[in-house]
């Protein structure tokens, strides 16, 4: 269904996302505003770069080359990121003995608790936001708001990181596309009726900024004219109407040499039974994703609902079996880190991913693959490498 939503109070500071979804049963809303830089948003950005995992050189084989694009200078916006180690605690020593974590957390690099995310500087990047009462999400609902933006300026960008920030409460998913045809009208804020585009970021935590940094070097290019898709996904648990603040920062990359690519997959297969006198449904689901040889990964994720009890992703090497991500939290899945000067390499064409989730459904109705988190589930590996290439799943 495409319910076109009025929606003021979205305000544009040098900003830029992209994101994509399916409409949902959902409320609020009215027509898009966009504007320039909002005095209530802050001014230009500290270095939020502080605390990220260490020195993540691009060197080493890969095979890729540099496209064009503008290169801003270093990253701004928010505070400084301290790291969480989602993954039980264990690091990695590189770079000359220095130690970095092996997981990240909240789909990326880092999380850090803040009470909001301050723009870059408009050397470094830009931001996205949608501002508190340009939707209301209604008590016990979903809503699903796609929100159209334009890449500012006439020149090509490389992109070396992601920033986000949501209210407490505010989403069940905040996912960024980067669109492969013209979706809808510059500024546009709508409810979704569905999304084509190409992943490159998400996350499912509110209250903290998360971050995605590309390893040094390593940049996402979008040409100039290129339109990003905010993608996000509602959930109101709570008795009272929701006016959810979402922000996003896009840092401009330096000294670009290697694309980034995106591994995601979809699994269509799910079908999970419901309970019945015997206990609670059961199902897993599988699936295989390959990339070009010569990939190296620095980032590994999933995307599971809430029926989702035990999801991993593994890479296969050689014939060996090393688990990478291995998720018990479907709300901030594990986060595999990968870094200098190997990161996590595709060696063979014979190397590839496997990736699995397992559900449990104690309800009376079948659970089946989509959008909604109340009723419907996903399983999705979602993997960073350069340099870019096609990388497929099933």
């Amino acid at each position: 269904m495409n319910r076109s939503a009025a929606v003021s109070g979205l305000v544009v500071v040098f900003s830029l996302a992209f994101v994509g979804c399916s409409a949902a049963n959902s409320s609020g809303g009215a027509s898009a505003e966009s504007s320039g830089d909002d005095g209530d948003d802050g001014g230009g950005g500290g270095d939020s770069t502080s605390g990220a995992p260490g020195d993540r050189s691009s060197s080493g084989a890969g095979g890729g080359s540099s496209s064009g694009g503008s290169s801003g200078s270093g990253s701004g916006g928010g505070s400084g990121a301290s790291h969480a180690d989602g993954g039980g605690g264990t690091t990695a020593t590189v770079d000359g003995g220095a130690v970095m974590p092996s997981h990240g957390c909240g789909q990326g690099t880092s999380c850090t608790p803040a009470d909001d995310l301050a723009p870059p500087a408009s050397a470094d990047g830009f931001q996205v936001v949608l501002k508190s009462g340009a939707v209301t999400i209604q008590p016990s609902s979903e809503a699903y708001y796609c929100y159209y933006k334009t890449i500012p300026g006439n020149a090509a960008i490389d992109v070396g990181a992601f920033q986000s920030w949501m209210s407490k409460g505010a989403s069940h998913h905040f996912i960024t596309y980067q669109a492969t045809t013209a979706s809808a009208a510059d500024g546009t804020l709508q409810q979704c009726p569905g999304v084509a585009g190409k992943w490159v970021y998400a996350t499912s935590v509110s209250g903290q900024i998360i971050e995605l940094k590309m390893p040094d070097g390593v940049g996402l290019n979008m040409s100039a004219g290129t339109q990003l898709i905010l993608n996000m996904h509602f959930a109101n648990t709570s008795s009272k109407p929701l006016s959810p603040v979402v922000k996003l920062n896009v840092l401009y990359a330096k000294n670009v040499q290697y694309q980034a690519g995106t591994m995601v997959s979809f699994n269509a297969g799910i079908r999970v039974p419901a309970a019945g006198p015997t206990g609670p449904g059961t199902q897993t689901v599988s699936g295989r994703c390959t990339a070009p040889v010569g990939s190296k990964f620095f980032a590994i994720t999933s995307h599971t609902h809430k029926h989702a009890t035990v999801t991993d992703v593994n890479f296969v090497n050689g014939g060996q079996t090393q688990n990478v991500v291995h998720t018990t939290d479907w709300e901030s899945p594990d986060v595999g880190l990968f870094y200098a000067p190997d990161f996590l390499q595709v060696k063979s064409t014979s190397d590839s991913f496997t990736y699995s989730c397992s559900y449990v459904n104690m309800t009376n109705q079948t659970v089946l693959v989509g959008e909604t988190a109340a009723t419907n589930e996903m399983c999705m590996a979602i993997g960073y490498y350069f340099p870019a290439g096609a990388a497929s799943c099933n």
